[in-house]
């Protein structure tokens, strides 16, 4: 059963298994994770897109510690 919710397209946000999942697959932290969410949905193709072309400036807002 967990293994169809991961398999979806999508990230759900209320499973802290998928969430934990996906940053994994996407090499990012949770937080990034929930901010390109934030930023594009919850599709992991729209969030893979928004995490190459703004991976640098994550790196810098998860260095400075700055609240989402």
């Amino acid at each position: 059963m967990i293994h169809d919710q991961i398999n979806k397209p999508r990230v759900d946000i209320h499973s802290k298994t998928n969430i934990s999942y996906w940053s994994s697959e996407l090499k990012c932290s949770e937080e990034e994770l929930l901010y390109c969410i934030s930023k594009v949905g919850s599709s992991v193709i729209a969030i893979e897109s928004y995490l190459h072309m703004n991976k640098s400036l994550l790196q810098v807002w998860s260095t400075r510690n700055i609240a989402i």
